[in-house]
């Protein structure tokens, strides 16, 4: 392996460790953290729970209609359902698990962001 490959495993490895361990404002403030197991959120005084079980992705909380995209942890798109019903969304989604993803919900002219761990 070249050094500019284990440069780049290492900041990949690095960054995606500092997401898990200190609060990030460049993905909201409204970010689980990585002690909140059910990946609730609250969101102008309303809970938004983003699940992944068993091969689907689901959102609790959320009402109208909006765009979802799912991002992997470094950037890649892995999802992308446009003008959805938010009101309990689902859908079946092949992720890897024990990997980290971001939820990027596009609502009523606002974009929420959100972190979850795919078990």
């Amino acid at each position: 392996m070249s050094i500019y490959w284990k440069m780049k495993q290492s900041l990949l490895l690095f960054f995606s460790t500092a997401l898990f361990l200190f609060p990030n404002t460049t993905f909201g403030s409204k970010l689980p953290s990585l002690i909140n197991t059910t990946n609730s959120v609250y969101v102008n005084s309303t809970i938004v729970n983003i699940i992944y079980k068993n091969g689907v992705f689901s959102i609790k909380g959320l009402t109208g209609t909006g765009h979802v995209k799912i991002y992997s942890i470094i950037g890649n798109e892995v999802a992308s359902f446009n003008q959805v019903d938010l009101f309990d969304f689902q859908r079946n989604l092949s992720l890897e698990p024990k990997t980290m993803y971001i939820v990027r919900i596009e609502t009523q002219g606002q974009v929420k962001l959100f972190k979850f761990v795919a078990r």
